[in-house]
């Protein structure tokens, strides 16, 4: 037992531990690329799955997965956009080159989009009524507690109807927060080979090589002290774009449709529809000095809203 007990801890050290000289290629270009800006040739899934560049076949990319995960997760980091190496993680058979945060998605992200209706039991006002049905003999006394207990059950009924409403309400709600972290959270790119890393790719050059077709590196920089400085200089900003001192800074999802109309003005309505679940969802443009706002409500309050220059 003991000595089954070693074999498994040896085993485990074995897969786990990289050889010395891949440590120290990893420590090196960890060291080389951490804190440095890129610019991306390729759209990046808003997901911490990445894109996945397979060097065990001749084509590494796999379009189709790539599609794939656009479709499915939205673009965090666009085509052109400068994007910061925020981690670089060398395992045995994986580099994970991570970019503006490596996606969302990871341990700790709420994912789910779904919000349940809250459920509405019987009252013990019901339960007494179907009660007193059933042991009455009196049919007279029963038609009367029928019609009670029909106004009871409406009631439920009707309660019932309005979680269910408020549930779609915050689903929407929650699924455009979730989409936001998503275009917020970053990507990675995942260097991956059969078996292991071969020795001589774990290096700056060989992972820009292996990255040239999608990744631009010849701007490649970290900012000075004296550009943070003048960034930091510079009026705070919403994820949106507004300065946090302007109108528009104060959206927020779930504002009813009369604040929105205070805060910035009688709106243009663009659309309205109406869904399956009777939602009405309606989208309308604000205009300001120097902002154009396009708001989408469901039942008069905010589930998504964007920010751009006139």
């Amino acid at each position: 037992m003991y000595r089954s007990a070693c074999s498994l801890v040896f085993i485990a050290l074995s897969i786990c531990v990289l050889p010395s000289n891949a440590q120290s290629g990893a420590s090196n270009i960890e060291a080389y690329f951490t804190g440095k800006e890129v610019v991306l040739k390729i759209d990046m899934p808003g997901t911490q799955k990445g894109v996945d560049l397979r060097f065990n076949k001749t084509t590494p990319m796999d379009w189709k997965e790539y599609a794939s995960r656009i479709k499915q997760a939205g673009t965090a980091i666009r085509k052109g956009d400068t994007a910061r190496i925020t981690a670089i993680v060398v395992k045995k058979d994986v580099i994970e080159f991570q970019l503006d945060g490596g996606g969302f998605g990871t341990f700790g992200d709420d994912t789910t989009t779904k919000v349940e209706a809250k459920a509405t039991d019987k009252s013990d006002y019901e339960k007494d009524l179907e009660k007193q049905i059933s042991e009455t003999t009196d049919e007279d006394r029963k038609i009367q507690l029928q019609r009670d207990l029909d106004r009871e059950r409406a009631r439920r009924e009707k309660q019932e109807a309005a979680n269910q409403r408020a549930a779609q309400v915050a689903s929407q709600m929650k699924a455009q927060q979730v989409a936001d972290k998503r275009a917020q959270g970053g990507s990675r790119f995942n260097l991956r080979w059969s078996g292991s890393i071969p020795a001589d790719q774990i290096t700056p050059e060989a992972v820009m090589k292996l990255l040239a077709d999608y990744v631009e590196f010849s701007g490649a920089t970290v900012p000075s002290a004296a550009s943070a400085a003048q960034s930091n200089a510079e009026p705070a900003a919403t994820s949106n774009g507004a300065s946090t001192g302007s109108p528009t800074a104060q959206l927020k999802r779930g504002m009813k449709m009369e604040e929105v109309t205070s805060l910035l003005g009688p709106g243009k309505q663009l659309s309205e529809s109406t869904g399956d679940g009777g939602l009405k969802t309606q989208v309308f443009e604000y205009l300001t000095d120097d902002r154009r706002v396009e708001v989408t409500y469901v039942d008069e309050l905010v589930v998504r809203f964007a920010i751009s220059s006139k």
